[in-house]
């Protein structure tokens, strides 16, 4: 692997791609690093042009910089890209359409992967069917390194490393919002097409988990059992309305306590995952357009409409236009994370309390433009962890594929963050 560059971002010309380019750029740099990097994708063109444009806008010169042509349909330069690299950073969504040739092609080169998939039938089905693949060549594929899921599932980990005791469950709070005038969609399309999808194939999720926690192995239960509500309701712990949030974090955070459990002696923490809304307003608003949401992709001509439509379906959240820089840059998010456990640990992890919960904590996870300038930021440094903290990742270094949680809980990754402005800290912890 010697003439390998360390990091190729592959699909280095769409929205995520692109900026991901000054992240790779300067933090291949930062710490004392000198990693190498390059760009792939269908258009040597467009990856030209995009350099340039990227290069004269930050005062960078990236004339310089590798240029491979790669094509998704095409699996011979796919395998081809992956030769030429260490870590392939995987922009070419929705991965359930484009994501798995890529790990493929990373797995049969001894390329790591990461990508920012937010979609649990791809991720789980890529963990069943590739991980023995992974572990034979030495190579590591983590998905969900962005938004979805390494604030939540990192940030549970974080909490369960910080509480003094035994902690037997976390309740987290999802809130973004604006500063200054906003206008136009917060979130580029590649989000709706995967949403709208993943609603259509909910059936092969199940088949696929079922399978995958066979594999895996469930994990005991445990008491006091966290009661998780489906409703919107009104929490102690959060300002306006609270309803379940139904994105991939739920799937991940189990993934990684399956593992905590079974490699690292753990009792697994339950969890759950909720967004808050500030308004009665907007909480209306939000149901609505989800009714409409969940009828229109149970059926094809529905689906047809969402995908062609989505300003209209979404109330202008998202669209087929690319987001304005300023939107995003005004955009901001945090995860409120509530924790209850016991100060006192039991000397198996299979042993029941019997006595209340006595001590709570509070976390927090906190960043700006979350779509993709933290997203962005999680995806390099996740990369970049897997190249030079590499003893520090499950399977003692040895590869496979795994939730983030998992996968970077014992390496610096939460550190390198704070010091990029994603902030991780504990709130208060104390006696209940």
């Amino acid at each position: 692997m010697a003439n390998r560059l360390d990091i190729v971002i592959f699909g280095a010309t769409g929205f995520t791609g692109l900026h991901c380019i000054p992240y790779v750029a300067k933090l291949s740099k930062a710490n004392g690093r000198n990693l190498s990097w390059g760009v792939a994708g269908r258009s040597e063109e467009k990856l030209k042009k995009t350099l340039k444009e990227l290069g004269e806008k930050n005062g960078d010169n990236f004339d310089s910089i590798p240029i491979i042509t790669a094509d998704i349909q095409d699996k011979d330069s796919i395998v081809n890209m992956a030769k030429k690299a260490k870590l392939v950073i995987n922009c070419c969504g929705p991965y359930r359409f484009f994501g798995e040739p890529v790990v493929k092609a990373c797995i049969e080169a001894g390329a790591h992967h990461v990508d920012v998939s937010g979609e649990p039938e791809y991720m789980e089905k890529v963990q069943l069917e590739h991980h023995e693949a992974a572990v034979e060549k030495g190579v590591y594929a983590i998905s969900a390194c962005g938004l979805d899921s390494i604030p939540s599932d990192l940030g549970v980990a974080f909490v369960q490393q910080n509480f003094e005791g035994t902690l037997n469950s976390v309740e987290t709070y999802l809130r973004g919002w604006t500063e200054g005038d906003v206008k136009g969609p917060l979130i580029n399309y590649g989000t709706w097409d995967s949403a709208v999808h993943g609603l259509e194939n909910q059936h092969k999720l199940k088949t696929v988990r079922s399978k995958l926690f066979e594999k895996l192995k469930k994990v005991p239960s445990f008491s006091p059992k966290l009661k998780v509500k489906l409703y919107p309701h009104k929490s102690e712990h959060a300002n306006g309305w609270v309803l379940p949030f139904l994105g991939s974090d739920q799937s991940v955070i189990r993934r990684s306590q399956n593992y905590f459990y079974h490699y690292e002696n753990q009792r697994p923490v339950q969890v759950g995952t909720y967004f808050t809304v500030s308004s009665t307003l907007a909480l209306i608003g939000i149901l609505f357009y989800a009714v409409i949401f969940a009828i229109l992709s149970r059926f094809s001509f529905g689906r047809k409409l969402l995908l062609n439509y989505p300003e209209l379906f979404s109330g202008g959240f998202f669209s087929k236009e690319q987001p304005k820089e300023e939107t995003i840059q005004n955009t901001w998010f945090s995860i409120d994370f509530y924790g209850e456990g016991w100060k006192e640990k039991l000397a198996n992890k299979d042993d029941q309390y019997v006595t209340p919960v006595d001590r709570q904590i509070v976390g927090q996870v906190k960043g700006q433009n979350p779509g993709y300038g933290s997203t962005c930021l999680l995806l390099t440094l996740a990369g970049i962890i897997i190249l030079t903290e590499k003893e520090k990742l499950p399977n003692n270094g040895r590869g496979g594929i795994y939730p983030p949680g998992a996968t970077f809980a014992k390496t610096s990754l939460v550190k390198q963050l704070n010091e990029n402005g994603l902030t991780f800290k504990i709130v208060s912890q104390n006696d209940i």
